[in-house]
Protein backbone atom coordinates (compact mmCIF):
# COMPACT_ATOMS: atom_id res chain seq x y z
CA UNK A 1 0.00 0.00 0.00
CA UNK A 2 1.36 3.15 -1.15
CA UNK A 3 1.44 5.59 2.07
CA UNK A 4 3.11 8.57 0.62
CA UNK A 5 1.12 12.38 1.12
CA UNK A 6 0.21 13.23 -2.66
CA UNK A 7 0.95 16.74 -3.88
CA UNK A 8 -1.50 18.33 -6.38
CA UNK A 9 0.51 20.76 -8.77
CA UNK A 10 -0.89 23.35 -10.95
CA UNK A 11 0.83 24.45 -13.75
CA UNK A 12 2.56 21.67 -13.98
CA UNK A 13 3.07 22.52 -17.78
CA UNK A 14 4.99 25.02 -17.21
CA UNK A 15 8.68 25.55 -17.22
CA UNK A 16 8.75 25.95 -13.61
CA UNK A 17 6.18 23.66 -12.78
CA UNK A 18 7.03 20.62 -14.78
CA UNK A 19 10.60 21.01 -12.32
CA UNK A 20 8.81 20.90 -9.48
CA UNK A 21 7.29 17.79 -10.04
CA UNK A 22 10.74 16.11 -10.73
CA UNK A 23 12.67 17.81 -8.26
CA UNK A 24 9.68 16.11 -5.79
CA UNK A 25 9.84 12.74 -7.37
CA UNK A 26 13.44 12.62 -7.53
CA UNK A 27 13.32 13.12 -3.61
CA UNK A 28 10.97 10.24 -3.53
CA UNK A 29 8.92 11.26 -0.45
CA UNK A 30 5.83 11.68 -2.31
CA UNK A 31 3.32 11.44 -4.92
CA UNK A 32 2.62 13.87 -7.10
CA UNK A 33 -0.67 14.66 -9.24
CA UNK A 34 -0.73 17.19 -11.98
CA UNK A 35 -3.56 18.86 -13.10
CA UNK A 36 -4.39 19.69 -16.70
CA UNK A 37 -7.17 21.08 -18.58
CA UNK A 38 -8.54 18.55 -21.23
CA UNK A 39 -7.42 20.95 -23.76
CA UNK A 40 -3.33 20.59 -22.95
CA UNK A 41 -3.63 17.41 -24.97
CA UNK A 42 -4.75 18.97 -28.02
CA UNK A 43 -0.87 20.39 -28.27
CA UNK A 44 2.01 18.32 -29.44
CA UNK A 45 4.36 19.76 -27.21
CA UNK A 46 1.83 19.89 -24.45
CA UNK A 47 1.46 16.02 -24.66
CA UNK A 48 4.98 15.10 -25.18
CA UNK A 49 5.55 16.86 -21.57
CA UNK A 50 2.90 15.11 -20.24
CA UNK A 51 3.98 11.80 -21.12
CA UNK A 52 7.80 12.61 -19.80
CA UNK A 53 6.37 13.75 -16.80
CA UNK A 54 3.86 10.31 -16.95
CA UNK A 55 6.70 8.26 -17.42
CA UNK A 56 8.59 9.81 -14.22
CA UNK A 57 4.95 8.67 -12.30
CA UNK A 58 3.10 12.04 -12.24
CA UNK A 59 -1.01 11.02 -12.24
CA UNK A 60 -3.05 13.32 -14.21
CA UNK A 61 -6.36 14.62 -12.65
CA UNK A 62 -8.53 16.83 -15.37
CA UNK A 63 -9.77 20.65 -14.18
CA UNK A 64 -9.60 24.01 -14.10
CA UNK A 65 -9.15 26.92 -11.96
CA UNK A 66 -12.35 28.67 -13.22
CA UNK A 67 -14.57 25.42 -12.54
CA UNK A 68 -14.77 24.68 -8.71
CA UNK A 69 -16.28 21.54 -8.90
CA UNK A 70 -13.43 20.21 -10.76
CA UNK A 71 -10.91 21.79 -8.50
CA UNK A 72 -12.79 20.30 -5.68
CA UNK A 73 -12.60 16.65 -7.57
CA UNK A 74 -8.58 17.28 -8.03
CA UNK A 75 -8.17 17.82 -4.46
CA UNK A 76 -9.47 14.80 -3.22
CA UNK A 77 -6.92 13.01 -0.87
CA UNK A 78 -4.71 15.35 -1.61
CA UNK A 79 -1.91 16.60 1.16
CA UNK A 80 -0.04 19.55 -0.57
CA UNK A 81 -0.61 22.01 -2.87
CA UNK A 82 2.06 23.75 -5.10
CA UNK A 83 0.74 26.33 -7.44
CA UNK A 84 3.25 27.17 -10.71
CA UNK A 85 0.27 29.20 -12.45
CA UNK A 86 1.36 32.05 -14.43
CA UNK A 87 -2.01 32.24 -15.72
CA UNK A 88 -3.21 32.66 -19.96
CA UNK A 89 -0.77 34.68 -21.91
CA UNK A 90 -2.24 37.13 -24.01
CA UNK A 91 -0.27 37.10 -26.90
CA UNK A 92 -1.19 40.93 -27.82
CA UNK A 93 0.23 42.04 -24.65
CA UNK A 94 2.25 39.36 -23.28
CA UNK A 95 0.95 39.55 -19.67
CA UNK A 96 -0.60 36.77 -17.79
CA UNK A 97 -4.23 36.99 -17.03
CA UNK A 98 -5.22 38.08 -13.13
CA UNK A 99 -8.11 35.62 -13.37
CA UNK A 100 -5.86 32.64 -13.39
CA UNK A 101 -3.43 34.26 -10.89
CA UNK A 102 -5.34 35.83 -8.26
CA UNK A 103 -9.29 34.27 -8.74
CA UNK A 104 -7.78 31.28 -10.00
CA UNK A 105 -5.57 30.45 -7.00
CA UNK A 106 -8.97 31.55 -4.79
CA UNK A 107 -11.05 28.91 -6.56
CA UNK A 108 -8.04 26.49 -5.52
CA UNK A 109 -7.93 27.89 -2.22
CA UNK A 110 -11.85 27.27 -1.30
CA UNK A 111 -11.26 23.80 -2.78
CA UNK A 112 -7.98 23.06 -0.60
CA UNK A 113 -9.84 24.34 2.62
CA UNK A 114 -13.24 22.04 1.90
CA UNK A 115 -11.01 18.60 1.04
CA UNK A 116 -8.79 19.02 3.89
CA UNK A 117 -5.36 19.88 2.43
CA UNK A 118 -2.97 20.85 4.72
CA UNK A 119 -0.90 23.21 2.91
CA UNK A 120 -0.46 25.42 0.37
CA UNK A 121 2.39 26.80 -1.95
CA UNK A 122 1.21 29.80 -4.47
CA UNK A 123 2.51 30.46 -7.28
CA UNK A 124 5.31 33.09 -6.12
CA UNK A 125 8.95 32.61 -6.83
CA UNK A 126 10.23 36.09 -6.85
CA UNK A 127 11.27 38.50 -4.61
CA UNK A 128 10.65 39.42 -1.18
CA UNK A 129 7.00 41.11 -2.37
CA UNK A 130 6.02 41.27 1.18
CA UNK A 131 8.47 43.85 0.88
CA UNK A 132 6.74 46.43 -1.51
CA UNK A 133 3.29 47.82 -2.18
CA UNK A 134 0.59 47.26 -4.28
CA UNK A 135 1.38 49.36 -7.50
CA UNK A 136 5.00 48.86 -7.10
CA UNK A 137 4.26 45.98 -9.99
CA UNK A 138 1.69 44.84 -12.01
CA UNK A 139 2.13 41.36 -11.54
CA UNK A 140 3.03 41.18 -8.16
CA UNK A 141 -0.17 42.82 -7.00
CA UNK A 142 -2.00 39.70 -6.94
CA UNK A 143 0.76 37.73 -5.37
CA UNK A 144 0.47 40.16 -2.52
CA UNK A 145 -3.51 40.00 -2.82
CA UNK A 146 -3.84 36.30 -3.04
CA UNK A 147 -0.68 35.70 0.48
CA UNK A 148 -2.84 37.88 2.29
CA UNK A 149 -5.99 35.39 1.48
CA UNK A 150 -4.17 32.79 1.88
CA UNK A 151 -2.97 33.69 5.15
CA UNK A 152 -6.03 34.87 6.42
CA UNK A 153 -7.74 31.93 5.36
CA UNK A 154 -6.04 29.94 8.29
CA UNK A 155 -4.79 26.98 5.51
CA UNK A 156 -1.08 26.02 6.23
CA UNK A 157 1.17 27.25 3.68
CA UNK A 158 4.95 28.15 2.39
CA UNK A 159 5.97 31.18 0.86
CA UNK A 160 9.15 30.58 -1.81
CA UNK A 161 10.56 33.54 -2.61
CA UNK A 162 13.86 32.76 -4.82
CA UNK A 163 14.55 36.35 -6.22
CA UNK A 164 15.06 37.29 -10.18
CA UNK A 165 15.15 34.03 -12.12
CA UNK A 166 18.64 33.59 -13.34
CA UNK A 167 17.24 32.97 -16.83
CA UNK A 168 15.26 35.84 -17.05
CA UNK A 169 18.29 38.16 -16.36
CA UNK A 170 19.79 37.24 -19.48
CA UNK A 171 16.64 36.86 -21.52
CA UNK A 172 15.31 39.97 -23.77
CA UNK A 173 12.69 40.64 -21.22
CA UNK A 174 15.31 40.98 -18.26
CA UNK A 175 16.74 43.81 -20.96
CA UNK A 176 20.18 43.69 -18.80
CA UNK A 177 22.41 42.02 -21.77
CA UNK A 178 21.87 43.05 -24.96
CA UNK A 179 24.45 40.64 -26.70
CA UNK A 180 23.80 41.64 -30.48
CA UNK A 181 24.22 45.67 -29.50
CA UNK A 182 27.15 44.28 -27.38
CA UNK A 183 25.73 46.66 -24.31
CA UNK A 184 24.99 45.77 -20.58
CA UNK A 185 22.63 48.17 -18.99
CA UNK A 186 21.21 48.83 -15.85
CA UNK A 187 19.79 51.60 -12.95
CA UNK A 188 20.91 52.33 -10.02
CA UNK A 189 25.07 52.54 -8.84
CA UNK A 190 25.26 49.35 -9.54
CA UNK A 191 26.26 48.49 -5.82
CA UNK A 192 23.63 46.91 -4.74
CA UNK A 193 23.49 43.31 -4.04
CA UNK A 194 20.64 40.94 -6.15
CA UNK A 195 19.35 37.76 -5.68
CA UNK A 196 19.16 35.46 -8.86
CA UNK A 197 18.44 31.56 -8.05
CA UNK A 198 17.80 29.19 -11.48
CA UNK A 199 14.59 27.34 -12.30
CA UNK A 200 16.04 23.82 -11.62
CA UNK A 201 17.53 25.31 -7.83
CA UNK A 202 14.01 26.59 -7.40
CA UNK A 203 12.17 23.15 -7.75
CA UNK A 204 15.06 21.98 -6.05
CA UNK A 205 14.10 24.19 -2.63
CA UNK A 206 10.50 23.99 -3.48
CA UNK A 207 10.54 20.47 -3.30
CA UNK A 208 12.65 20.58 -0.21
CA UNK A 209 10.31 23.13 1.81
CA UNK A 210 6.84 21.25 1.51
CA UNK A 211 8.67 17.97 3.00
CA UNK A 212 9.93 19.88 5.99
CA UNK A 213 7.37 20.63 8.82
CA UNK A 214 9.22 23.91 9.90
CA UNK A 215 8.66 25.48 7.54
CA UNK A 216 4.88 25.66 7.70
CA UNK A 217 3.53 28.89 7.80
CA UNK A 218 6.82 30.50 6.75
CA UNK A 219 8.70 31.78 3.78
CA UNK A 220 11.46 30.15 2.65
CA UNK A 221 14.08 32.72 1.27
CA UNK A 222 16.96 31.41 -1.10
CA UNK A 223 19.14 32.53 -3.99
CA UNK A 224 21.97 30.93 -5.93
CA UNK A 225 23.90 33.48 -5.88
CA UNK A 226 24.11 37.44 -4.99
CA UNK A 227 25.91 39.83 -6.74
CA UNK A 228 26.01 43.31 -7.75
CA UNK A 229 24.89 44.64 -11.37
CA UNK A 230 28.75 45.60 -11.59
CA UNK A 231 29.70 41.71 -10.46
CA UNK A 232 27.20 40.62 -12.90
CA UNK A 233 28.67 42.11 -15.75
CA UNK A 234 32.34 41.49 -14.17
CA UNK A 235 31.37 37.76 -14.03
CA UNK A 236 30.02 37.66 -17.42
CA UNK A 237 33.21 39.64 -18.70
CA UNK A 238 35.50 37.16 -16.90
CA UNK A 239 33.62 33.90 -18.06
CA UNK A 240 33.33 34.41 -21.71
CA UNK A 241 36.51 36.76 -22.31
CA UNK A 242 33.67 39.18 -24.19
CA UNK A 243 33.84 43.11 -23.52
CA UNK A 244 30.26 44.78 -23.36
CA UNK A 245 29.89 48.42 -23.01
CA UNK A 246 28.59 49.33 -19.61
CA UNK A 247 25.81 51.53 -19.65
CA UNK A 248 24.25 53.38 -16.32
CA UNK A 249 20.11 54.67 -17.61
CA UNK A 250 19.84 56.45 -14.25
CA UNK A 251 19.49 56.69 -10.69
CA UNK A 252 16.80 54.55 -8.92
CA UNK A 253 14.93 57.57 -8.80
CA UNK A 254 15.30 58.49 -12.13
CA UNK A 255 14.02 54.74 -13.02
CA UNK A 256 10.89 55.53 -10.52
CA UNK A 257 10.12 58.48 -12.26
CA UNK A 258 10.63 56.70 -16.04
CA UNK A 259 8.05 54.35 -14.63
CA UNK A 260 5.48 56.54 -13.27
CA UNK A 261 5.59 58.76 -16.50
CA UNK A 262 5.22 55.32 -19.00
CA UNK A 263 2.60 54.14 -16.82
CA UNK A 264 0.76 57.45 -17.85
CA UNK A 265 0.96 56.71 -21.63
CA UNK A 266 1.29 52.93 -21.76
CA UNK A 267 -1.03 51.11 -23.82
CA UNK A 268 -0.57 48.13 -21.41
CA UNK A 269 1.75 47.24 -18.15
CA UNK A 270 4.32 45.15 -20.28
CA UNK A 271 5.57 48.64 -21.29
CA UNK A 272 7.19 49.17 -18.05
CA UNK A 273 6.66 45.58 -16.41
CA UNK A 274 10.49 44.46 -16.92
CA UNK A 275 11.81 47.64 -15.41
CA UNK A 276 9.24 47.13 -12.08
CA UNK A 277 10.90 44.29 -11.99
CA UNK A 278 14.34 45.59 -12.13
CA UNK A 279 13.66 48.11 -9.47
CA UNK A 280 12.35 45.64 -7.24
CA UNK A 281 16.07 44.21 -7.37
CA UNK A 282 18.54 47.65 -8.09
CA UNK A 283 16.43 50.01 -5.32
CA UNK A 284 17.02 47.15 -2.68
CA UNK A 285 13.36 47.26 -1.73
CA UNK A 286 12.60 43.86 -2.26
CA UNK A 287 16.36 42.17 -1.47
CA UNK A 288 15.89 38.90 0.86
CA UNK A 289 17.02 39.10 3.73
CA UNK A 290 18.78 36.04 6.14
CA UNK A 291 18.78 33.53 3.36
CA UNK A 292 17.98 29.66 4.18
CA UNK A 293 20.15 28.11 1.94
CA UNK A 294 21.93 26.42 4.69
CA UNK A 295 18.60 24.70 5.74
CA UNK A 296 19.17 22.15 2.78
CA UNK A 297 22.77 21.77 2.57
CA UNK A 298 22.82 18.95 0.08
CA UNK A 299 21.86 21.55 -2.57
CA UNK A 300 24.32 23.63 -4.28
CA UNK A 301 22.53 26.21 -6.11
CA UNK A 302 24.13 27.22 -9.70
CA UNK A 303 26.39 30.25 -9.52
CA UNK A 304 26.04 33.08 -11.96
CA UNK A 305 29.59 31.92 -13.26
CA UNK A 306 28.38 28.50 -13.36
CA UNK A 307 25.41 29.66 -15.25
CA UNK A 308 27.44 31.01 -17.94
CA UNK A 309 30.20 29.00 -18.13
CA UNK A 310 27.00 26.36 -18.86
CA UNK A 311 25.43 28.68 -21.49
CA UNK A 312 25.96 30.00 -24.82
CA UNK A 313 26.51 33.90 -24.51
Amino acid sequence: MNSKPTVLITGITGTLGSKIATAILDKGEMNVKGLVRSSSTSHNNKQQQLDDLKAKGVVFVEGDLSDQSSLNNACEGIEVIVSAVKGSQSKKTGLYREDIVLSGQLNLLEAAITKGVKRFVPSDYSVDYFKIDLGNNHNLNFRILFAEALKQSGLGHTFILNGAFTEVQFSMFGKLFDFKAGTFSYWGDGEQPCDFTTYDDTAKYTAEAIADPQMLNSALKVAGDVLTMKQLLATYEEVTGKKLVEKCLGTVEDLEAWIAKTKQIASSPFNYLPEQYHWAIVSGKAKLDKLDNSRYHHIKPTSIKQFISQGDF
